[in-house]
């Protein structure tokens, strides 16, 4: 097996190098006017591009609509260290949302991260990749029983965990992974130090001591096994390897079949009636043009005769796919008419099916930082962190990326020295990540990015899965696709509950003053000395935990459930030829970092497709 993956990267990289080549010399990776497809795929994310090259190789004509450009800063996409200026600088790729926290905004204001008269900011990437293009890579498999619900829910025996297992693999296949600052934290005696505390504080939880790499062994996962793991990264020579390069291979493997149309910002889903009664998805509508989205930093509002003369549509001979995202697939359904019947006619908007689930069940995790200020790190006293002209790290790292990773150099990681896996109490499941990282980060804040990684001061985040609270909303702001939806979290039951998920952060909490304190050379500056009761650590979790893996606005669900927007195969109920593949497909949030069971399920739903495809059969 593991010499059919290294055949597989290696002829990804032969193919990657042709799409590279044709995107460098022409700055396009996509053919001009296409107006059919056997499927069309709105969005490049972990949901669409492993989609869209499944469907190519088995035969099939695919489009994919992008709203964003085919790439931003690359030196900030390659660099893993990098990723927080793609984050919060990338002006050509940013999506900036603005988000609530709790309905009561003078509960929200509390924060931190509060912008007045905006809300809390919620990155997002618009690019070819999705925000695989920002995020910090770290790749891991889901909990068998994220898939195990699903199957409970819908009775379809294809969510089963051992035959998730195997898409899981077949994602693997294709996307490499590696581990960041692991021996090298051996050329640092802080860092070297802390990596000891945190396995001493852990060492009862389990965990493998000896190879603390086995975080996605299927034995350690099914299991649910705590302890300190180094975390796996989705690089390649310490340099990002992503839905990128997954679908520019796919193009150059099969360039007469997949099309990609970047700056198309999808307007709404054409539908007609069908033979059999349900609405038939037959196209998508989509402004040609960049930086068309509010979000963007970059957003220029554009006339309605602007509008027509950039409008195009492209034609779906079998399918449209919405890979879109937790906020923009159910934006782009409700502007189609598919949604809350009361919601979209108070917008103006012509209702072709009654969903009430759309936009619903928002779910996010919990994260909060705790941040201390250490005597500077020497493994890193030779990096610019992108602020020199000159920076050692980085000629090391360019080295390194291009001879293999042998030469493995601190800008080849995302950071995170490691984490610790646990449970909370007697909870069923590992709900806890623990990670930490020689950053200062306490949250997303405008312009959080440049002080990004620095010499003296290090972040454990606590990453709280599986929260209570699903009742956060997405809601169109109005008939425009150009204006976000309104997003609001809701919160810890919109400030009325959350115990359970407050308690755990706290004991968590707790548990890094622990690590800190063997440690011994580093000073607490965020929260800081002046929360230190369980009562005082509670309260400020509530005002400043935030989250970014938001999923579950178009969760499947079984036929007797009103609220359910997808059936077990991804169908949006009520219509033919139209599926929704991403974060949002998820009844409950899954794991503890999401990107990776997205693909997982995108190649469970590439597999439902095709068969499909092949075999027609009823509903």
């Amino acid at each position: 097996m593991k010499d059919q993956v290294h055949t597989l990267h290696r002829r990804d990289a032969l193919r990657l190098g042709a799409a590279a080549a044709l995107l460098a010399s022409t700055g396009t990776a996509h053919a001009q006017d296409v107006d059919e497809a056997d499927y069309v795929i709105i969005g490049s994310g972990p949901g669409g591009a492993p989609l869209a090259a499944n469907l190519v190789a088995a035969g099939f004509s695919v489009v994919v609509l992008e709203a964003g450009p085919l790439r931003g800063n690359q030196r900030w996409y390659d660099v893993p260290t990098f990723s927080n200026f793609a984050v919060s600088e990338d002006t050509q790729i940013r999506w900036d949302f603005f988000v609530q926290h709790y309905s009561d905004q003078k509960l929200g204001a509390t924060s931190s991260q509060w912008v007045t008269g905006r809300g809390v900011l919620y990155p997002r990437a618009s690019a070819l990749g999705g925000c695989t293009t920002h995020n910090a890579m770290i790749t891991m498999a889901a909990d068998p029983d994220d898939w195990a619900h699903i199957q409970r829910l819908t009775g379809d025996d294809g969510w089963a965990p051992e035959r998730m297992w195997d898409h899981w693999q077949r994602f693997l296949s294709w996307q490499p992974t590696e581990f960041g600052l692991v021996d090298v934290v051996k050329l640092d005696p802080q860092l070297g130090r802390i990596v000891a505390a945190a396995l001493a504080e852990t060492k009862a939880l389990g965990g493998d001591t000896a190879n603390p790499r086995r975080i996605n062994d299927r034995s350690f996962v099914d299991a649910g096994t705590e302890g300190f793991f180094y975390t796996p990264q989705s690089t390649s020579r310490g340099k990002r390897h992503s839905m990128r390069e997954r679908l520019l291979a796919a193009q150059a493997a099969h360039p007469g079949r997949l099309s990609i149309q970047a700056n198309a910002l999808a307007e709404r889903i054409v539908l007609e009636p069908g033979p059999d009664g349900r609405k038939r998805a037959v196209a998508v509508d989509y402004l040609l043009g960049g930086h068309l989205y509010g979000a963007s930093p970059r957003y220029q509002a554009t006339t309605a005769a602007e509008r027509k003369s950039r409008r195009r549509t492209v034609r779906a001979r079998r399918e449209v796919i919405v890979s879109a995202g937790v906020f923009n697939s159910p934006q782009l359904l409700m502007l189609s008419g598919i949604g809350p019947r009361a919601h979209l006619a108070q917008l103006g908007v012509p209702v072709q099916i009654d969903l009430p689930g759309v936009g619903g069940n928002l779910q996010d995790r919990y994260e909060v930082p705790v941040v201390s200020a250490y005597p500077p790190f020497l493994l890193l006293q030779a990096c610019g962190f992108g602020r020199t002209p000159i920076d050692p790290c980085l000629t090391a790292w360019q080295g390194a990326s291009v001879f293999g990773a042998a030469g493995f150099t601190p800008y080849s990681t995302n950071g995170v020295l490691g984490g610790i896996k646990r449970r909370y109490g007697t909870g069923a499941r590992p709900e806890m990540y623990v990670f930490g990282a020689p950053v200062d980060f306490r949250g997303y804040k405008p312009g959080f990015g440049p002080p990004g990684y620095v010499k003296d001061r290090f972040t454990w985040l606590v990453l709280k899965g599986y929260a209570d609270s699903r009742t956060g909303t997405v809601r169109l702001r109005s008939a425009d696709p150009a204006h976000p939806p309104v997003i609001n979290f809701r919160k810890f039951d919109d400030g009325r509950g959350g115990d359970r998920d407050v308690a755990a952060i706290v004991d968590a909490v707790e548990m890094i003053r622990r690590i800190n304190g063997k440690v011994g050379t580093g000073t607490e500056v965020w929260p800081g000395p002046q929360v230190r009761s369980p009562e005082q650590i509670a309260a400020w979790v509530r005002r400043e935990a935030w989250g970014h893996h938001a999923s579950c606005t178009n969760p499947i669900g079984p036929d007797s459930d009103p609220m359910a927007v997808l059936d077990a195969r991804f169908r949006v109920r009520g219509t033919s030829n139209l599926r929704v593949v991403d974060a949002s497909a998820f009844p409950r949030i899954p794991g503890l970092f999401i990107w990776a069971p997205v693909a997982t399920l995108a190649e469970k739903a590439s597999a439902d497709i095709i068969a499909e495809a092949r075999y027609p059969v009823s509903r």
